[in-house]
């Protein structure tokens, strides 16, 4: 009689949690975005939400968390509960982030990587009238003038500023680092030739480069993007070179597994379809569709490649 009255509890407990799990979501699911309105990491998200909005006929909100290049919102989704009601959706700074701040939480051990989005290519570029038009002519001039040429970052610990130093590195220049508030400006300063180099990525620098305000000279990612057919990859000259920035959604550690699929599952049901390819196709952006396991290892790898890069040029965070 004693083993049923403790048996009774520990199994009603379990099927309370499968149902759970199985009704998911029943209610609002909020979508922490630690990037601005308007923005790549927010317009993406915004769509992927309307879109899981519909196929679980229940309400999924955005809510824009900025600050500390997208730790605010990590760190906010970290302490909500771990039941599949609150989504980060972030970019690939998050794999950054921990060996440039000071984090109050363990980035990998307290975040689930669920689904990859998009992956993003940063693209090397000059200004107009910059000498050098292709990777080897840049190279070449910047070790004839060492140190005399000026790069621009949206920050230490910034993609553009990694991506740089890892060109640096491969290539053996030496060229001047300097920081700006944001894309924007440091385009602008690179169109009027306050910097003569700099990595941004196809979303923010598309149409500059139509209208020839901007020269690219190479691609960081390792393959060639659809709306720059004629600029090569810098792999092609340093093997194993990939600058590739990316966005995906992540949930807090301790989420059912259940959940963890099926937000994957859907995720990329939607990231495959064709409204959603076609959006980022036109922004020179690549839709990625990888397991829940493959992301997991995808991050992984990720984090140690920064924390190398990091830790290799001495970058902290300002």
């Amino acid at each position: 009689m004693m083993l049923k009255r403790l048996l009774i509890p520990a199994i009603f407990f379990g099927l309370t949690q499968l149902c759970s799990a199985q009704e998911y979501p029943n209610r609002t699911v909020k979508m922490i975005i630690g990037y601005p309105a308007g923005s790549s990491v927010d317009l993406y998200g915004r769509s992927i939400s309307s879109k899981l909005q519909e196929t679980f006929k229940q309400a999924f909100i955005v809510e824009n968390k900025v600050g500390a290049a997208g730790t605010v919102a990590a760190e906010s989704v970290v302490h909500a509960p771990a039941d599949g009601y609150t989504i980060l959706n972030t970019a690939s700074q998050i794999a950054i982030n921990p060996f440039v701040q000071k984090l109050n939480f363990n980035t990998e051990k307290d975040l689930i990587p669920v689904a990859q989005t998009l992956s993003i290519s940063y693209v090397l570029l000059t200004g107009p009238q910059f000498p050098a038009n292709n990777l080897a002519e840049l190279i070449d001039y910047a070790k004839k003038n060492p140190k005399k040429l000026n790069y621009g970052s949206y920050g230490n610990g910034s993609g553009p500023h990694l991506a740089m130093a890892m060109l640096q590195k491969a290539a053996g220049i030496d060229v001047t680092h300097i920081q700006y508030r944001g894309s924007g400006q440091m385009l602008t300063a690179l169109m009027s030739d306050e910097i003569q180099l700099t990595f941004d990525t196809t979303t923010t620098t598309l149409e500059l480069l139509k209208a020839g305000k901007i020269k690219a000279i190479a691609i960081g990612g390792p393959k060639v993007v659809d709306v720059l057919p004629n600029v090569p990859p810098i792999a092609q000259t340093y093997t194993g070179f990939n600058s590739d920035g990316w966005q995906g959604i992540f949930l807090p550690t301790g989420t059912p597994d259940r959940i963890v699929k099926r937000l994957n599952l859907e995720i990329n049901k939607i990231t495959q379809a064709k409204e959603f390819r076609d959006l980022a196709r036109s922004r020179g952006v690549v839709v990625t569709q990888l397991t829940q396991e493959q992301f997991a290892d995808y991050f992984k790898a990720e984090l140690k490649k920064y924390e190398q890069i990091v830790r290799e040029n001495n970058i902290y965070l300002e």
